[in-house]
């Protein structure tokens, strides 16, 4: 019972099961998808575990080439898994790079296939767009690139749930950038400034005219409170002439 305990290998849980017999001799006729415990005693007789949970993959930064010789900078990641049902394709297609150990495979998988496909991808769509139109259409480049690698990580048997490129443009046009957004803010605070003392203008004159208007309003009624102080007081004649400005002449 030891022995037979010793012999068998368990599939883990999340994981597809892949046995290989007869050495894989008659190539993938020789592998079968397994789940449960397995003998592996035999001679020629390996599991292999594929993971189906998601995976990160984070290829080495690289430099790509616009269509107009604009040099940027991209360090993409990328979240993956592999196809539930296609385990034997996996492991069949490369066992080459070392897939027998469940916990190196998708990095061996990752480092000899899928950074490769990644990288790629960024370098040929980078020459459909100039270095201006590539910093202007970001959004658009970076669909594309992710759109074309659904259909490569499709064809070797994985799922791209997600990439980011962090992309970096040249150091001149860096600067470039850096100081036309650094202008346009201070075109905005000038403008702003120029709006504040404008208003601050007006203001001065709204004010100014109000205090003239109450001025003369205030004038014209202190004269008034003097003429009738004056025509109270005086023992001459008053005559008025207009009916508001009274005449006084010499006494009787």
């Amino acid at each position: 019972m030891v022995v037979l305990s010793n012999s068998c290998s368990r599939v883990e849980p999340n994981y597809e099961g892949v046995l290989m017999t007869n050495y894989g001799r008659n190539g993938r006729a020789d592998f079968k998808s397994v789940i449960g415990r397995q003998m592996t005693a035999m001679p020629g007789t390996t599991l292999y575990q594929v993971p189906m949970f998601e995976q990160k993959g984070d290829p080495t930064s690289v430099v790509i080439t616009a269509r107009d010789a604009g040099v940027f900078t991209v360090d993409p990641t990328y979240t993956y898994q592999a196809l539930r049902g296609r385990g034997i394709d996996i492991v069949f297609n490369y066992k080459h790079v070392g897939v027998s150990e469940p916990n190196v495979m998708m990095d061996n998988i990752e480092n000899a296939v899928l950074n490769q496909l990644v990288i790629n991808a960024y370098r040929e769509e980078a020459r459909n767009y100039t270095t201006d139109s590539l910093m202007n259409n970001l959004n658009a480049f970076e669909q594309k690139v992710e759109f074309r690698l659904k259909a490569d990580f499709d064809k070797k048997y994985f799922v791209l749930n997600n990439l980011t490129s962090g992309l970096k443009p040249p150091e001149s046009m860096a600067r470039a950038i850096e100081a036309r957004n650094n202008a346009i803010q201070q075109a905005e605070q000038v403008k702003n400034e120029l709006q504040v003392a404008q208003m601050n203008l007006e203001k001065a004159k709204i004010d100014a005219e109000a205090n003239r208007v109450r001025a003369a309003g205030l004038d014209a009624k202190v004269l008034q409170e003097k003429w009738i102080e004056a025509i109270r007081n005086t023992n001459n004649k008053v005559i008025i002439t207009d009916g508001r400005t009274p005449i006084i002449l010499g006494q009787q």
